[in-house]
């Protein structure tokens, strides 16, 4: 599985059917919102985990002990039972100080309201964490930090894993998914200027501060066009 498949291959075929059905959305609206969505859970959780160690470890436990995959051998759960409280929190964990500004965005394009935006959200956040759940144990695997990831940046467009960090930690997987490794610097996501090129660039500036609505809406378009069938 790549991120292509989780956002308009198979798995995100199933996702927009089941979004559609449990929250009553045009299927059209939400792969709009499962495409530029995802991108931006992956480029927090990349900022998450280049903050500190401790956040990093954090989401590593996490990944290991919760999401490590499973829930894609029982999509039609997760549809018929969720959106739940802990899938909302997981949300709030992602984004942050972020979270509204994203709900807000979303909204704003796809025509959807905040309330059903964020409902989306969480459901796709399980999806994402159990995505970079199963890339870790493909690392972990592998023994290093190329393999798969390496193969997903130059698809995403712009470098590998091997520019970024040096450890091969959950933030080079991260990034090298977003294209072009791990960011370079640790300013805040409200800030974040990458210099990692593809997709990961796109993502980082719909967090800048510096950019209005109108820009971050053109960002959602440009990252939904990425993923569009």
């Amino acid at each position: 599985m790549n991120i292509t498949d989780l956002i308009s291959g198979s798995v995100g075929s199933q996702a927009i059917e089941g979004i559609s059905q449990k929250l009553g959305v045009d299927k059209n609206q939400a792969q709009y919102v499962v495409a530029a969505a995802v991108p931006l859970m992956m480029s927090a959780l990349n900022y998450n985990a280049q903050k500190s160690p401790e956040r990093a470890e954090g989401i590593q436990q996490a990944l290991s002990s919760k999401h490590n995959g499973g829930i894609f051998d029982n999509l039609a759960g997760l549809f018929n039972d969720g959106p739940t409280e802990d899938e909302d929190k997981m949300v709030n964990h992602i984004f942050g100080k972020n979270t509204d500004t994203v709900k807000e965005s979303l909204s704003e394009k796809s025509g959807i309201s905040i309330g059903k935006i964020g409902g989306i959200l969480a459901l796709l956040a399980p999806l994402v964490m159990g995505y970079l759940g199963k890339q870790r144990q493909s690392q972990e695997s592998s023994g290093s930090g190329g393999g798969l990831g390496d193969l997903l940046g130059s698809i995403l467009g712009g470098g590998n894993s091997n520019t970024a960090g040096q450890g091969g930690g959950l933030g080079d997987i991260i990034g090298s998914v977003l294209g072009g490794g791990a960011s370079q610097n640790s300013q805040p996501a409200g800030n974040q200027q990458t210099n990692t090129g593809g997709l990961g660039d796109l993502v980082g500036d719909f967090f800048n501060q510096k950019n209005d609505k109108n820009a971050k809406g053109s960002i959602l378009d440009s990252l939904a066009g990425m993923f569009g069938k």
